[in-house]
């Protein structure tokens, strides 16, 4: 008889959060349980007629997190936010993992190596790394696993949030001379290695990297082109001092918008080499099959 393992997440009803909500739900070994806020259990509830165990709450409600990693095996964090998220509550979820004897932590990273990008460089990054730091210092038996994955190869992140490519303008842009390789995961295959990290019987280490595929800026170019047989403008829109400059400017404009210049903090810290996978641990789970830029552009018909 097989011993299922409980696995709690958070964040379920986010993107990311519910392919791998999804992922694990097709793994009979799994029974999965999430917390959602009683105003937003209406969005889970393909999750729960699926067989997820709903607890209701939030991450400042002590009991719901004691409910929600009860007898885990392994505590996943999807969560989006500023500070008061990705540090604060994050930190309360860890210390309910470590009190239920929870074997696994992953929190909510699914990034480049924000480990090799320079204090300032991202700010989101600098969030991530350090609840990291007090991870390492909380966590007590808890083994936390960052899983990192580059960019998101995905319509609203390589073509949109960062922009390589406007598949619709078919144009690519690119500061500097677009040498570095970087890393690329597809939504669908980071959840994928979620749930394959989640349910590991072995210790892992502090760090699960994997990636679809890397390439560097005129690697992506080639790509879009044999995919989509459309050939791509590139425009080049000036040095890597160039964008620091545009950084700071949008960072320091009255009534400043994170939005507007954290994608170029990303596409800069890629452009600069940062962030590299190093490491790259695909082989771990052999049974996936991580899909490339050329694989993506095809099934997307971009």
């Amino acid at each position: 008889m097989t011993i299922k393992k409980t696995i709690a997440l958070v964040g379920a009803t986010g993107h990311l959060g519910g392919l791998i909500a999804h992922e694990l739900l097709t793994d009979p070994t799994v029974d999965l349980r999430i917390l959602v806020r009683p105003s937003s259990r209406s969005r889970a509830a393909n999750l729960e007629a699926a067989g997820a165990e709903i607890i209701e709450g939030d991450l400042s409600d002590e009991d719901a997190l004691a409910a929600l990693t009860r007898d885990a095996y392994t505590v996943i964090s999807a969560v989006q936010g500023g500070p008061e998220t990705i540090i604060d509550a994050q930190r309360r979820l860890l210390a309910a993992a470590r009190t239920s004897g929870a074997r696994r932590f992953i929190p909510s990273d699914f990034s480049l190596d924000m480990f090799t990008v320079p204090e300032g460089g991202i700010v989101t990054a600098d969030m991530r790394r350090t609840f990291a730091h007090i991870a390492d210092a909380e966590r007590g038996d808890v083994e936390v696993v960052h899983v990192l994955i580059g960019g998101f190869l995905d319509r609203g992140v390589l073509f949109g949030f960062i922009r390589v490519i406007d598949a619709q303008a078919k144009t690519a842009y690119v500061w500097g001379d677009g040498h570095p390789p970087a890393d690329w995961t597809t939504y669908v295959d980071t959840a994928r290695y979620t749930a394959a990290v989640a349910v590991d019987d072995d210790e892992i280490g502090p760090v699960f990297s994997a990636a679809g595929d890397t390439l560097d800026f005129a690697g992506i170019v080639a790509a879009y082109e044999e995919a989509s047989g459309t050939k791509l403008t590139v425009k080049r829109l000036g040095s890597l001092e160039d964008l620091d400059a545009r950084i700071d400017e949008l960072r320091t404009a009255p009534n400043a918008d994170l939005r507007s210049y954290l994608p170029l903090m990303y596409y800069r810290a890629q452009l600069r080499g940062q962030g590299q996978l190093n490491p790259k641990m695909n082989d771990r789970y052999p049974g996936i099959t991580p899909a490339t830029v050329v694989d993506y552009v095809r099934a997307e018909e971009l």
